[in-house]
C-alpha cells in the first residue's frame, strides 16, 4: 500500500464529501435509475487507462439502456477513442493553471451523471479521481475502500487480494452500483495500430518506467538471438524516451540478429504490436498495449506484485524473471505462444473474445 495521503488532502476530501454527497439516497440504485454513468481514470499511465476499458465494457453489458462514458487523461484518451460504442472524455487537470476558464467549463460539463465509478488504484488514494467522480455524479459513487475515498463515495468496495489481476478485480467496483460482475472478463481493447507491418516478426520491449521492473538487456538480447536461431523469427527492439542506448545494448547482446526500431509514438508502437507474432516485454505500460492489440505477450516479471498486472487467456504467458532458468523458461513460453500465430495475428481491430475471470498463465 502507498503511504496515506497528507492531512490536508484527507480533510479536503471529507469537507467536499459532506458538501457534495446527496442526502436521502438509497444505499444502492435500481438499474433503471442508472441512465448515465461515468467511469473515472484520469492518471497519465498507459496501462492504467487500458486496464479500465474492460470495466466500461462490463457496465455496458450490465446496463444496456444506459450511456456509459470513460474519463481519461487527455494524453491517454487516444488509447480508447475510436472504439465502437465508447465515448471518451479527455481531461487535463493542468489546464486549471494554463486555461482556467476552459477548465471550469469542462468541469461544469461533467456534472449530471446518475452515478460514477472512481476506478483509480485500489492500493492508493487519488484525490483527483475521487473528486471528479463525486463532482460528476448527482447520485451514487462507487470506489475502493482506501483512505478518504469512502468520504466521497456512497459505496466503498473492499480491496482485492494482491494476486488477483487488476483487470479482473476492477470489475468488482460494479457492486457499488448494486450490480454483479460478469462471469467473463471483457478483453482489453484499443483503436490504435491501424497499419501493422507485413511479415512475421517478434517485438522486444526492454524498457520500463521502474528500474526494478527491467529484465537485463543482455537477457533480452539472448532471447532475441535464440528466437532467430530456433524459430527463424527476427526481433524488433522498441524503445521510449531515454531508452535508445538500452535498445542498442539488446541488439549487441543478440549478436546483431535483432534490429532497433525507429522512434515511435503510441500509434506506431501499437502498429508494431498488432502485427507481431510475439511481444516480449517487462511489466510496464506497453505490456497492456500489446495485450489490447491482440498480440501474444510474454511478460518478464520481476516485481513481487507482478501477478496483479497479468492477463487471463491463452495469449498471455508470464515468467518469473528472477529465477536462474528464466531464459529457458521464456523460450519455452515463447515457443507455445508462437504456435498460436503461425502466420502472424490479424490486423482486425475487433476485440478478442471475453475470457473467464481467472489469473494469468504462470511459467
Amino acid at each position: 500500500m502507498d503511504p496515506p495521503p497528507a492531512l490536508v488532502a484527507r480533510l479536503f476530501a471529507r469537507l467536499l464529501g459532506f458538501l457534495l454527497r446527496p442526502r436521502g439516497l438509497p444505499a444502492l440504485p435500481e438499474p433503471a435509475q442508472l441512465r448515465r454513468v461515468l467511469v473515472v481514470r484520469p492518471d497519465d499511465r498507459v496501462g492504467n487507462a487500458l486496464l479500465t476499458i474492460p470495466l466500461v465494457r462490463a457496465l455496458q453489458g450490465l446496463l444496456p439502456q444506459a450511456q456509459i462514458d470513460l474519463l481519461l487523461a487527455r494524453s491517454r484518451a487516444p488509447l480508447a477513442a475510436g472504439l465502437p460504442g465508447l465515448r471518451v472524455i479527455p481531461f487535463d487537470k493542468r489546464s486549471l493553471f494554463t486555461s482556467p476558464l476552459r477548465f471550469l467549463r469542462a468541469l461544469w460539463s461533467l456534472r449530471g451523471y446518475d452515478a460514477a465509478i472512481d476506478a483509480s488504484h485500489w492500493h492508493s488514494f487519488s484525490l483527483t479521481s475521487s473528486l471528479l467522480a463525486r463532482w460528476a455524479s448527482t447520485g451514487w459513487v462507487a470506489t475502493t475502500d482506501r483512505g478518504p475515498a469512502r468520504s466521497l463515495a456512497t459505496a466503498a468496495i473492499a480491496p482485492p487480494v494482491k494476486e488477483e489481476p487488476d483487470v479482473v478485480s476492477k470489475l468488482e467496483l460494479v457492486r457499488g452500483l448494486g450490480l454483479a460482475p460478469p462471469a467473463l472478463c471483457p478483453p482489453l481493447e484499443t483503436a490504435l495500430g491501424r497499419s501493422p507491418p507485413q511479415g512475421r516478426y517478434a517485438v522486444i520491449n526492454p524498457g520500463a518506467r521502474k528500474a526494478d521492473h527491467r529484465w537485463p538487456a543482455r537477457a533480452f538480447g539472448q532471447l532475441a538471438h535464440e528466437l532467430d536461431r530456433i524459430h527463424g523469427i527476427p526481433c524488433i527492439v522498441t524503445w521510449g524516451p531515454g531508452e535508445r542506448a538500452l535498445a542498442e545494448e539488446v541488439r549487441e547482446a543478440s549478436n546483431g540478429t535483432a534490429k532497433v526500431a525507429n522512434p515511435t509514438d503510441l500509434e506506431g508502437l501499437a502498429s508494431l504490436f498488432r502485427g507481431a507474432a510475439l511481444v516480449a516485454t517487462n511489466d510496464t505500460g506497453p505490456l497492456h498495449l500489446a495485450v489490447a492489440c491482440g498480440a501474444p505477450v510474454l511478460a518478464l516479471q520481476l516485481s513481487s506484485d507482478a501477478a496483479r498486472f497479468g492477463h487471463p487467456g491463452p495469449l498471455f504467458a508470464a515468467v518469473a524473471a528472477a529465477r536462474d532458468d528464466a531464459l529457458q523458461a521464456a523460450l519455452e513460453a515463447a515457443a507455445r505462444l508462437l504456435t498460436l500465430t503461425p502466420r502472424g495475428p490479424s490486423a482486425d481491430l475487433a476485440p478478442g473474445p471475453a475470457v473467464p475471470a481467472a489469473g494469468p498463465e504462470a511459467t
